[in-house]
């Protein structure tokens, strides 16, 4: 799914995904295997004291992403590209690419672009491919709209209903924002429309006007709000002007925190993307390759349950 289709949907009040393409990259590391299923499990892959390098992959790994040439010389795109035209990002370069052998690609005004999913070597500063095609639907893992807008609450006892009719309504919502903005602890507001019949056709792609008028449905909606300390003060706020489906959770990690952390992580070596998970309540760290040092390392820097570390490159097979 689009960011766009994705941050349409949230209504979040901290953390918009940074969208920041850099370098970076680290090697990989097999666990050891655990013979004794009664043994204690093996610890991660011990954390660098910090990671301020880019670090070589030791195999061949898989990439997804825009491979991108404005004159300087092709690049891989991993992170975000600016949907202008001709479209604009930066990454690692592209060793030995001939566009001559790509003639999928397209051109405007002097730059050349195309959608690629390869495998290849990764030395920590450059990508050398090695097969290349041109992506195709599913080359990426399509997220799981209705796992990533899940309410956090237990469904109630014959599902899902507005309580009150009357405060049901879409001025009524947005009062219940307002509200959920102004509470002390409060961390991410976002709607749960799962219990929709539109939901799917949504899920499946259709992006239609009359799905997406469907979709604003008050009464088939479910309005979520996290917070870190008072769920019954925050229910009882939101009651005052809200009466559809509500769910409250308690979550650990404050607004504040998770700001802080995205950060101080901005110029960490192979940084691609950052933002709050809804239902993780966690930064969700995207890297150029990360081997589970870098996991560990902000698990050890930050607290376990804090980071969410995902690579772009993947090992290769």
């Amino acid at each position: 799914m689009g960011r766009g289709r994705r941050q349409g949907l949230m209504q979040a009040s901290v953390l918009a995904p940074v969208l920041v393409a850099v370098l970076a990259g680290c090697g990989d590391r097999t666990a050891p295997v655990r013979e004794d299923p009664a043994a204690p499990p093996p610890p991660p892959p011990s954390p660098a004291a910090s990671p301020t390098a880019m670090l070589p992959a030791s195999g061949p790994v898989r990439a997804v992403g825009t491979v991108l040439d404005d004159g300087d010389g092709p690049e891989l795109c991993l992170g975000g590209v600016a949907q202008s035209l001709p479209p604009q990002c930066s990454g690692p370069s592209v060793a030995g690419w001939e566009w001559d052998a790509h003639p999928d690609h397209e051109s405007v005004a002097g730059v050349q672009w195309g959608e690629y999913t390869m495998t290849g070597a990764w030395d920590g500063t450059s990508f050398t491919p090695g097969d290349v095609r041109a992506s195709e639907p599913g080359d990426l893992p399509a997220e799981d709209l209705s796992e990533l807008f899940a309410a956090p609450c237990a469904e109630p006892d014959g599902g899902w209903q507005a309580l009150d009719p009357a405060t049901t309504s879409v001025a009524a919502l947005s009062a219940a924002r307002r509200v959920a903005d102004e509470l002390p602890d409060e961390v991410l507001t976002w709607t749960d429309r799962s219990p929709n019949p539109a939901w799917r056709a949504y899920v499946d792609g259709d992006s239609g006007e009359d799905v997406l008028r469907r979709l604003e449905d008050p009464d088939l909606m479910v309005l979520v709000v996290t917070v870190t300390d008072d769920p019954a003060r925050a229910e009882a706020a939101l009651r005052e002007v809200w009466g559809g489906a509500l769910c409250v959770a308690r979550v650990a990690n404050s607004a504040a925190r998770l700001r802080q952390v995205q950060r101080d992580l901005l110029d960490l070596p192979g940084f691609l993307t950052s933002g709050a998970g809804s239902t993780s309540n966690t930064l969700e760290l995207t890297v150029v390759l990360d081997d589970g040092s870098i996991q560990a390392w902000a698990d050890e820097e930050y607290g376990a349950g804090v980071v969410t570390v995902s690579s772009a490159l993947t090992p290769a097979g």
